[in-house]
């Protein structure tokens, strides 16, 4: 019984072992992924101005890979279910262009002001926030 013990403890130690590795290993690749510089060419912000209720607004935020490296989009998250937010699936090379297509419904909200954004996880020094506003108008 004492061997059995002794045993499960060698085991249970080695397998947090690998464990542990295989976690360092996957942290170490996340921060030495090289970065990359983009300029967005339509700016970070789009304004709407004043328009009717139950109107579905969109905008493609344009962006040119300006650094040295491939630019990869891992994630474009939205915080309310009124925005969308589609990106380019494929790296975009130094020099090229791609886009960010965002949307926003404001279907059932109270007219008025509203701001919604996206982040923009990437292989940038940080993340970016892109931004929707604009005021809806009640429909009668």
């Amino acid at each position: 019984m004492r061997k059995v013990i002794v045993f499960s403890l060698c085991l249970a130690f080695v397998a947090g072992c690998a464990r542990q590795s295989a976690t360092n290993h996957v942290q170490q690749d996340t921060l030495s992924r090289a970065t990359t510089v983009v300029e967005w060419e339509s700016g970070t912000t789009c304004d709407f101005g004043v328009y009717t209720e139950r109107v579905t607004k969109d905008h493609r935020f344009v962006f040119r890979n300006t650094g040295d490296t491939p630019f990869v989009i891992d994630s474009v998250v939205t915080l309310c279910g009124c925005t969308h937010a589609d990106y380019e699936k494929r790296p975009v090379m130094p020099g090229d262009t791609g886009s960010i297509y965002m949307s926003y419904s404001g279907n059932g909200f109270s007219p008025g002001y509203f701001h919604q954004h996206a982040m923009v996880y990437a292989n940038l020094k940080e993340p970016v926030q892109l931004e929707l506003k604009g005021i809806f108008d009640h429909v009668e």
